[in-house]
């Protein structure tokens, strides 16, 4: 609802100041949906078009916007008045689809009869819409920082994978009393769980600095420090701001106060001589979004009376200097992984999603796979794009390049692999896959190509000959078992094996080759592939692997749609380290296994540095506005 002279209902009159929103044009909006405008606490919508300006509070509030549709409609004349003796009415609906639809109400006027459970009290929602103060357990700032502060306790006790190992060794074992089982590991991580002492940071300006031990580097934990605002700061100077920095737990590390015009690297430098945490290791985020270096707190609309802003850090080496990402946004980014920044912004590179990349570290070149069927041959440097090829009908789901030979073999989700000599115009080679495409992994020198597919089959090709060679079912035949399918695969082309992922959140493990006796002399002979190893890696579909592949050491990290990481040894079927969350799917994974490190883009637009020996997370670069599909690091 939205009153006319500008008040929010609720108020009781109270004036807040309006602001208008003009919805001049919409573009690829479906007729008949409903455009919903969410201004921090406030919500309006309306049918479009929209012909009248949305009036929402002023303030530095989050904006979301939603596209609803309308599923059903009461039907003309639908009135109150046939009540029961309750108070109750059913009132039929009409379904957009033809099916049944109602909706049971029951009216209550606050003279007669008990108001219904499910009703809310007047008396507790009066003002639910009012912005609340900062400092009020119900105010959006407040209620951020509780949360954050649960998060980075989960983390840093790391509850969320002890948890998670827990029933993985329950329903491993099968121990005949759970109960004790359960007791007895508790004990032993208790007996691992070091307490801390507390250590009072001062703020800015203060006479003492805290010490370096005092300062935590992981990216989501914390100073372990009293919740005590630091000493107060100076007045701000006229048209300036006051900035408190928190740490991702809810504790106050400082206050600052600035200039509208100051840039963020000024006041890293700041809480560098403060704190002792370099610049280059410092992330300030306000909204959880990321602020650049090269950004003011005027950029980002930060309001004069005062702002809050979470530090993060990350002190450890991340071994790897750059990264590049494309998302659904259709956009190309670069990174500098050794202070988390934004270096180069490639813009939208055409109407569609990135879903593949490839990148040749050495000569600056990137490959990328679009979600209209174009591959793409980038210069990173300048950047540009120095070619394109349309030669897919579908999105492109897959890309192996081969930089020496400059050649790449690519693959859409309409089942269709085509080899590209990357100096040359047109296509050398089209193949059919007969389903869509989750990788492919190519045996360059013998120019043999693996692809794995969304049936679970793996099909092989000789790319010289663009031969069919063979389909291999033993990852579909694990999932039929399991009464589940193959959500995604990683293959090792000469070692002719591979590990499926399953929808149900199981990793299969298996060969598809002869395998060769290590027996010498006459018993030497060839034996059959060993049957396939099975493993639950997590609790929802297993989206998206990356393996290492060794004689007996093979490893495989593999990103769920619950938003997580595992790390897993395949011939012992042991966890070696799970990982902290993205929010929502993990879309794809990039793993540099002679530098211990990895990165991981999800669905919240973020790309997160992990760790591989510890599953620690070493950087967050925020930047992009939808899901993050393909990365590349060097």
């Amino acid at each position: 609802a939205q009153e006319p002279d500008g008040h929010e209902p609720g108020l009781s009159g109270q004036q807040l100041a309006i602001m208008e929103l003009s919805i001049l044009d919409t573009c690829g909006l479906p007729d008949g949906s409903i455009l919903s405008v969410r201004s921090g606490p406030t919500r309006r919508q309306s049918p479009l078009p929209c012909s009248t300006p949305f009036k929402l509070p002023a303030g530095p509030w989050p904006l979301r916007i939603d596209v609803l549709a309308l599923l059903g409609k009461s039907l003309a004349g639908a009135s109150l008045t046939k009540l029961d003796a309750d108070g109750r009415c059913r009132v039929p609906l009409e379904a957009r689809d033809g099916r049944q639809m109602s909706v049971t109400l029951q009216v209550f006027e606050g003279k007669n009869g008990v108001r219904p459970n499910t009703a809310p009290n007047p008396n507790t929602q009066k003002g639910a819409e009012e912005p609340d103060a900062e400092g009020t357990p119900t105010s959006p700032v407040r209620r951020r920082d509780t949360e954050a502060e649960a998060r980075a306790y989960l983390d840093r006790h790391r509850l969320h994978e002890f948890m998670h190992t827990l029933f993985e060794l329950l329903l491993r074992e099968r121990p005949t009393d759970p109960y004790s089982f359960i007791a007895a590991r508790f004990r032993e991580a208790a007996q691992l769980e070091v307490p801390s002492l507390p250590a009072a940071l001062p703020a800015i300006g203060g006479v003492e600095k805290p010490s370096r031990s005092s300062v935590s580097t992981a990216p989501t934990s914390s100073p372990t420090v009293h919740r005590e605002e630091p000493s107060p700061a100076l007045a701000a100077p006229e048209g300036g701001f006051h900035v408190t920095v928190r740490n991702m737990r809810g504790w106050s590390l400082a206050r600052i106060s600035t200039e509208p015009d100051v840039r963020v690297s000024t006041l890293k430098e700041q809480l560098a001589a403060s704190l002792g945490i370099p610049p280059s290791s410092q992330q300030l985020m306000w909204w959880a979004e990321t602020m650049p270096n090269d950004t003011t707190l005027k950029d980002h609309g930060v309001p004069a009376e005062g702002v809050t802003v979470h530090l993060v850090c990350g002190t450890r080496d991340p071994r790897l200097r750059m990264a590049l990402s494309g998302s659904s946004d259709g956009g190309l980014k670069l990174w500098c992984l050794e202070d988390g920044e934004l270096v180069r912004d490639f813009g939208c590179g055409g109407p569609a999603a990135v879903l593949a990349v490839s990148v040749h570290w050495e000569s600056m070149r990137a490959v990328t796979g679009c979600l209209d069927g174009r591959l793409q041959l980038w210069d990173i440097d300048t950047p540009s794009c120095l070619r394109t090829w349309s030669g897919h009908a579908e999105e492109v789901t897959a890309l192996d390049v081969d930089w020496p030979s400059m050649r790449a073999l690519s693959g859409a989700s309409d089942g269709i692999v085509k080899l590209w000599h990357l100096n040359e115009d047109g296509c050398a080679l089209t193949l059919v896959g007969g389903s869509a495409l989750y990788t492919l992994a190519v045996n360059w020198p013998e120019m043999k190509a693996c692809g794995g597919l969304r049936n679970g089959l793996v099909r092989l090709w000789n790319l010289a000959t663009g031969v069919h060679l063979r389909d291999i079912n033993i990852g579909t035949a694990a999932a039929i078992a399991a009464g589940t399918a193959v959500s995604a695969v990683a293959i090792d082309c000469m070692g002719q094996r591979a590990v499926s992922g399953l929808e149900d959140g199981h990793l299969a493990y298996w060969h598809f080759g002869p395998q060769e006796d290590t027996r010498s002399g006459a018993e030497a002979s060839v034996v059959a592939p060993p049957k396939p190893k099975v493993l639950l890696a997590h609790y929802r579909a297993v989206r998206t692997i990356s393996a290492r592949w060794a004689t007996t050491d093979s490893r495989a990290l593999c990103g769920s749609d619950d938003g997580s990481l595992s790390l897993w040894c395949l011939d012992s079927q042991t966890p070696i380290a799970r990982f902290g969350r993205h929010v929502g799917f993990v879309w794809t994974i990039y793993a540099d296994w002679a530098r211990d490190r990895a990165l991981s883009g999800a669905f919240d637009g973020c790309v997160k540095l992990w760790d591989l020996r510890t599953g620690d997370c070493l950087r967050t670069l925020q930047g992009h506005s939808r899901p993050v599909r393909s990365i590349a690091a060097g």
